[in-house]
C-alpha cells in the first residue's frame, strides 16, 4: 500500500518552516541590538592627578576614571578617550566635540555652558604653594609677587577677584596645566603657584615645593556633560554614584583609598613565604656559583656594571633634559613677550607664537629667515646693528624703540638682547625678547607733560600776581574818571583807550593765571549751547572768519544738553581757541563743525587722556584741514608752542589756556587727528542739575553808599590810594592800613562796616591771619577779599570763617561798587 505524497511532505515542510522562523527571529534580535546599541561616549582627559590623568602606560587613570569605567561596565557603555589641555577640552565640550569631561568644578557660571551630574563626587579647594625656603603666611604677602595659575581655572578667577577686592597688586602668569605651574615654581620663574589642593598634595614632593596656610575657594567636583544632550547618562551617573557612596566596599571607596592613600594594611599573599624560601635557595646556589668564577670574571663584571651605570645615568639625564626642555618650551610658548632665538648670521632659529603674531607682512614660516628682512634694513642699521654687535661680544642690553612702519608702529617696544650659548659654551647668536611697553611710555609722557605744565604754571602765577596789581591803575583810574564825563568830552576817548589797553593786558595776565590752574574765578550755571550762540554773533567771530574764504560752517547743537557750572568768560575762550585753530588750518577752504552732545560714559574711556565714567556735556570742534602728527599732538598744549608764525595769530598761549581752563572745570579733553585728514577736539564737562539764573545790570547810582566806614587793607600804596578814591566817589568813608598788623590795631579802636582785605601781604599777618584775629574780637565783622592772584585755599578758609565775596584785581568801579553794596546788604 502506497503512502500518499502529500502526507510525506507535510512533516518535512513543517520542520523547514520552523527553522526559517527561528532564523528570522535571530536576525531580528541581531538587528534590534544593532539598532539599540549606543554610540561610543567620548570622554576628555587631562593631567590633574589624582582625580584624572594618563598613567605611565598611556592609560586613563584617577578617581573619576575609575568610577566612570565602573558605571560604563554596568551600563554597557563604550568609552573612547581624548587627551588634551583642560582649557582646550572645555571648549571642545562646549562645542559638542566631546561628551563628558570629568573632574570639573561646579558653579552657576559653568552651568550656563555645560550640564552637570547632580551628585558631587569630590569636594576640594585651592591652596597656594611656594618653593623651599620661601614663606607666605597671608594674602597681603602676595603683593608684587608673580603667581602661576592654570589658564581658565576656576581657582584663578576666584583668587583674582579676591585680590582685586583687597587692592593687592600682583602679576599672574597663566600656564597650560598644573604640571607646568609646579615646574615653573621649582625653576623659580614664579614666586607662588595656585593649584587644586588634591593635585598639590599628591605632587608637591616631586617638584620640591611646599604648601602654605592659605586655602581658598571650596568647590564641588563633578562630571560636566555637553549641554542638553546627555540627560540619560547624567541620570545614570547620579543613580550609581549615590549607590556607591552608600556601600563602603564599592568602587567609590576603593578608588579613594587607592589614590588618596587612605588604604589600611593589606595582608601579604599566602604564597609569599614559599616564594621567599625558593628565592633564598636560588640565591645561595647562585652565590656559590659566582664564588667559583669570581676571580675569572671580576674585571669583566666591573666593566659591565660601569657601562650599565653610565647607560642608566645617560638615559636618566636625557629624560630629565627632555622634561626640562618641554617645561621651558611650554613657558616660552605661553609667554606674552615676543621671543626669538637668532644666530650670528641674523637668521631665525626659533620663534614663539607672540613673536609670530607681530609679523603681519610675512605669511611664511620664520625659521631660517633673516631678521633684517623682518624688521627692515633701515630699522636694523639705525636701531639694532650696534646693539647686536655688542650682544655677540657677550653683553646683555636693552633698547627702547618703535616698530618700523607697517609693524604696529603706534606701539613702543622694549627690546632685550641676550647672548645665546651652545652646550659647549660657544656663543652662537642672541635671544631677542620684545615687550610692548606702550602703556608705560604713554604714562611717563603724560607725567612729564603734567610736571612741565605745573612748573610753567607756578612761574606764570607769580608774574600774574604782580602784573595785576600794576594794571589796577590802568583799568580803575580811567573808569573812575569816566564816571562824570559824557561822550562829547575830549578826554572820554583817550580814557576809554587807556582802559581798553589795560583790560587787554589783564586778559593776557588772566591767561597766565589759567596756566597756573588758578584762573577761574566766580562760576555760574550756564549751557554751552548759549555760549556758542553768543559767540556766533560776536565781533571775535567776525574777525576770525572775515579773512578766510571757502570754509563751510556746520552747527549741530543737542537741544537736550545739560547745564554745566563754570566761568562763561573762560568757557568762551575754549570755544574761540578751538574755532580759531580750525579756521587757520583750512586756509584753502574746508568744513568746520561745531557740535554739542550729552554723553553718559558707563566705563573708562581711554583717548588723549583717561576719562572716568559719568555724565558729561561735550563740545566738539572739527575741521578738515591739515591735521597734526603724533609729535604735534603731544606738544599741542605746551605754552608758546605753535605750528604757525609766532605773533601772527595770538601769543602762543591759546591751547595751553584751554588745557588749564578744562582742568579748572574738572573736565577732560580728547584729540583725534591725522596729517592731511583734519583735527577734532572734544571737551568733556561734568553736568549739573542746577537751573540757570537770569542776571540783570543796574546803573551805578543804585549802588552808592551811605557814609559807611570802610577799612582798605593793602601793602601797596598805589592800590590803597586808588581804592580810597573810588570809595570816596561812591559815598563811603574809607580809611587805609598798610599791613595786617596795622589793620588789627585799627579794628581794636574803631568799628568798620566792612574790610576790603588784600589776601597776599608780606609779614607775619597776611589777609587770612589778620582776619582770624579780628573775627576773634569782633565776630560780626564783615569783609570782602581782593587779590592780584586767583582764588586760593586761604581765600576759601577766610570765607569759611565769615569773609564775603572774592574780587580779583584789576577790578572796575562798577564791580567794586556792586560787590561792596551787595555784601553790606546781605549781612545787614
Amino acid at each position: 500500500m502506497c503512502t500518499p505524497m502529500n502526507n510525506l511532505r507535510s512533516p518535512l515542510q513543517h520542520r523547514s518552516r520552523t527553522k526559517l522562523l527561528y532564523l528570522f527571529i535571530f536576525y531580528l534580535t541581531l538587528s534590534a541590538q544593532a539598532v539599540l546599541a549606543s554610540p561610543p561616549i567620548t570622554v576628555g582627559i587631562y593631567n590633574n592627578k589624582p582625580t584624572i590623568f594618563v598613567d605611565e602606560s598611556g592609560r586613563p587613570a584617577g578617581i573619576f576614571i575609575d568610577i566612570l569605567e565602573e558605571i560604563a561596565s554596568k551600563e554597557h557603555w563604550e568609552i573612547t578617550y581624548r587627551s588634551g589641555y583642560y582649557n582646550d577640552l572645555l571648549n571642545q565640550l562646549k562645542d559638542g566635540e566631546i561628551d563628558i569631561l570629568p573632574a570639573v568644578p561646579y558653579s552657576k557660571q559653568q552651568e550656563k555652558f555645560f550640564d552637570f551630574n547632580n551628585t558631587t563626587v569630590l569636594a576640594s579647594w585651592a591652596e597656594l604653594y611656594t618653593s623651599e625656603g620661601s614663606e607666605i603666611g597671608s594674602l597681603p604677602g602676595l603683593k608684587d609677587k608673580i603667581i602661576g595659575v592654570k589658564a581658565g581655572d576656576i581657582h584663578f578667577e576666584a583668587l583674582k577677584d579676591t585680590l582685586k577686592k583687597l587692592n593687592i597688586k600682583c602679576r599672574f602668569f597663566e600656564t597650560d596645566a598644573y604640571v607646568t605651574t609646579f615646574a615653573m615654581l621649582r625653576a623659580k620663574i614664579i614666586d607662588i603657584a595656585a593649584v587644586n589642593r588634591l593635585y598639590g598634595e599628591n605632587n608637591k614632593l616631586s617638584y620640591s615645593v611646599k604648601g602654605t596656610s592659605i586655602l581658598f575657594n571650596p568647590i564641588e567636583m563633578r562630571y560636566a556633560l555637553a549641554k542638553g544632550t546627555q540627560q540619560n547618562i547624567s541620570q545614570a551617573m547620579d543613580r550609581y554614584i549615590s549607590k556607591f557612596k552608600a556601600d563602603k566596599s564599592s568602587i567609590y571607596y576603593r578608588t579613594m583609598n587607592k589614590w588618596l592613600n587612605v588604604d589600611s594594611k593589606t595582608p601579604a599573599p599566602s604564597g609569599l613565604l614559599l616564594s621567599f624560601y625558593a628565592a633564598l635557595a636560588l640565591t645561595l646556589f647562585l652565590s656559590a656559583t659566582l664564588i667559583l668564577f669570581r676571580l675569572q670574571v671580576r674585571n669583566r663584571t666591573t666593566e659591565l656594571q660601569r657601562a650599565n651605570k653610565e647607560l642608566i645615568d645617560q638615559v636618566s639625564e636625557r629624560h630629565k633634559a627632555e622634561e626640562t626642555l618641554q617645561m621651558f618650551a611650554r613657558v616660552i610658548e605661553a609667554s606674552s613677550d615676543a621671543i626669538a632665538i637668532i644666530n650670528s648670521n641674523n637668521k631665525h632659529i626659533f620663534t614663539n607664537i607672540s613673536y609670530q603674531s607681530i609679523v603681519t607682512p610675512l605669511k611664511k614660516p620664520l625659521e631660517g629667515t633673516s631678521i633684517i628682512d623682518f624688521l627692515g634694513e633701515d630699522f636694523y642699521n639705525l636701531e639694532l646693528k650696534e646693539g647686536v654687535n655688542r650682544c655677540l661680544s657677550g653683553e646683555t642690553l636693552q633698547i627702547q624703540t618703535r616698530p618700523r612702519p607697517g609693524h604696529n608702529n603706534d606701539f613702543y617696544w622694549n627690546l632685550t638682547l641676550s647672548p645665546y650659548y651652545s652646550d659647549a659654551n660657544k656663543l652662537e647668536g642672541y635671544v631677542m625678547n620684545i615687550q610692548d611697553v606702550t602703556e608705560q611710555v604713554e604714562l611717563q609722557n603724560r607725567l612729564k607733560n603734567s610736571q612741565k605744565m605745573e612748573a610753567i604754571g607756578m612761574l606764570a602765577g607769580g608774574v600774574a600776581h604782580d602784573l595785576n596789581n600794576i594794571l589796577s591803575g590802568l583799568v580803575s583810574y580811567p573808569d573812575m574818571l569816566l564816571i562824570d564825563r559824557g561822550p562829547e568830552d575830549p578826554m572820554t576817548t583817550p580814557l576809554q583807550t587807556i582802559k581798553k589797553a589795560g583790560e587787554r593786558a589783564a586778559t593776557i595776565v588772566q591767561d597766565l593765571l589759567t596756566l597756573a590752574r588758578r584762573g577761574v574765578g566766580h562760576q555760574v550755571v550756564t549751557n554751552f549751547n548759549t555760549i556758542i550762540r553768543e559767540f556766533l554773533i560776536s565781533p571775535e567771530h567776525r574777525s576770525i572768519t572775515k579773512p578766510v574764504m571757502g570754509v563751510e560752517y556746520i552747527i549741530s547743537l543737542d537741544n537736550e544738553l545739560s547745564n554745566i557750572k563754570g566761568s562763561t568768560v573762560h568757557l568762551s575762550k575754549i570755544l574761540m581757541n578751538f574755532f580759531t585753530n580750525g579756521v587757520e588750518a583750512m586756509l584753502e577752504g574746508g568744513v568746520l563743525t561745531i557740535s554739542t552732545k550729552a554723553i553718559t560714559l558707563k566705563e573708562e574711556y581711554a583717548g588723549y587722556e583717561i576719562i572716568p565714567p559719568g555724565q558729561f556735556a561735550t563740545l566738539t570742534v572739527s575741521d578738515t584741514g591739515i591735521g597734526m602728527s603724533t609729535g604735534e599732538i603731544n606738544r599741542v598744549f605746551e605754552p608758546f608752542y605753535t605750528s604757525k608764525v609766532m605773533g601772527r595769530s595770538g601769543t602762543g598761549l591759546g591751547m595751553a589756556v584751554v588745557w588749564g581752563t578744562i582742568k579748572d572745570h574738572d573736565g577732560y579733553i580728547n584729540i583725534k587727528s591725522k596729517p592731511g585728514k583734519g583735527t577734532s577736539f572734544t571737551a568733556y564737562f561734568p553736568v549739573t542739575n542746577e537751573p540757570i539764573r537770569e542776571q540783570t545790570k543796574s546803573p551805578l547810582h543804585d549802588f552808592l553808599g551811605n557814609k559807611e566806614r570802610i577799612l582798605i587793607v593793602d601793602d601797596l600804596e598805589e592800590q590803597r590810594v586808588l581804592t580810597h578814591s573810588i570809595l570816596e566817589s561812591l559815598n563811603y568813608q574809607p580809611e587805609t592800613a598798610s599791613s595786617g598788623l596795622e589793620a588789627i590795631e585799627k579794628c581794636k579802636n574803631t568799628n568798620y562796616a566792612l574790610l576790603v582785605l588784600d589776601m597776599i601781604m608780606p609779614g607775619e599777618y597776611d589777609g587770612l591771619a589778620a582776619f582770624e584775629i579780628i573775627k576773634a574780637t569782633n565776630p560780626q565783622q564783615k569783609a570782602i577779599i581782593v587779590s592780584g592772584f586767583s582764588e586760593t585755599s586761604r581765600v576759601k578758609q577766610a570765607q569759611a570763617i565769615g569773609a564775603g565775596a572774592y574780587l580779583k584785581k584789576p577790578y572796575t568801579v562798577d564791580l567794586l561798587a556792586t560787590t561792596i553794596y551787595n555784601e553790606l546788604q546781605d549781612h545787614s
